[in-house]
C-alpha cells in the first residue's frame, strides 16, 4: 500500500514525455568538478574532508552522469518513453535519513556538471543538457525510499 501511494506521488509529478529510448548503459567512475563551497553533512564543501575523487555511476545512466547513493544498491531500470537515453525510474531503500540522502544529490550533482532547479519539499530537480533527473526521497522506520527519474529536460 505504501509502495502505491509512493508511486501515485511520482505519476503527479511533471513529465515531459516524447517516444524514443536506448537501452545501451555502462558503469563509470566520474571525477567531480570543483566544489560550489556549499556546507554538507560529508564535508565536501566544508574543508572537514578532501573532496570524494569520484562518484560511482548508476550503471544504465552512467552517460547521463548520475550517481549511485553510496552503498545503494538500486533496482531495475522502468523504461519511460523519452528522447534521453534510457529514460525512466530507478528506486531503491537506504538505511540512512532522507535529509542526508538528498543533500548527497544536492552535493554531487552539481559537481557533476546538473544545474539543480526548484523542487517540491523531499524531492530535488536537476537539469544538464537535454536530461532532467527528479530525485524523490520518502522517509520510514527502516530508512529511505528513493526513487530516480531520468527524463527530458522541459
Amino acid at each position: 500500500m505504501r509502495r502505491r501511494a509512493f508511486l501515485a506521488l511520482i505519476a503527479s509529478l511533471p513529465l515531459g514525455v516524447a517516444c524514443r529510448r536506448s537501452s545501451r548503459g555502462t558503469t563509470s567512475d566520474a571525477t567531480p568538478s570543483e566544489s560550489s563551497g556549499s556546507a554538507d553533512p560529508y564535508g565536501y564543501g566544508s574543508g572537514a574532508q578532501p573532496a570524494p575523487t569520484s562518484y560511482q555511476m548508476i550503471e544504465p545512466w552512467a552517460m547521463h552522469q548520475v550517481p549511485l547513493y553510496p552503498g545503494a544498491q538500486p533496482g531495475d531500470l522502468s523504461p519511460l518513453a523519452t528522447q534521453v537515453e534510457n529514460g525512466g525510474t530507478i528506486s531503491f531503500a537506504v538505511p540512512d535519513p532522507a535529509d542526508r540522502v538528498l543533500e548527497f544529490y544536492r552535493t554531487a550533482l552539481p559537481q557533476l556538471g546538473w544545474q539543480l532547479q526548484s523542487a517540491p519539499k523531499n524531492s530535488l530537480a536537476a537539469k544538464r543538457g537535454e536530461a532532467a533527473l527528479t530525485v524523490v526521497v520518502k522517509a520510514s522506520d527502516q530508512g529511505t525510499t528513493v526513487l530516480l527519474m531520468l527524463t527530458d529536460a522541459i
